[in-house]
């Protein structure tokens, strides 16, 4: 069986003692965007165990901000 990727990273921003973190959706077909350390604090049930594993993944990247507007590593 094969597991398909159901998100991809779209970009990154410091915003205020944090990072924004603009993902896209592609089972639901759509942009989600949040704030990386409330996310953190947010029950995993409730934000899907999925999306904790990817961003958990990308955590040096995301950290660092190394995504641009276009997906790509910056």
């Amino acid at each position: 069986m094969t597991n398909l990727i159901r998100y991809k990273m779209l970009s990154t921003e410091e915003v205020s003692e944090d990072r924004r973190i603009h993902v896209f959706d592609m089972q639901e077909q759509q942009k989600l965007s949040f704030n990386y350390k409330s996310l953190k604090r947010t029950p995993e049930n409730y934000v899907g165990e999925e999306l904790s594993d990817f961003l958990d993944k990308r955590k040096l990247k995301i950290d660092n901000g190394f995504y641009d507007k276009k997906g790509h590593a910056s």
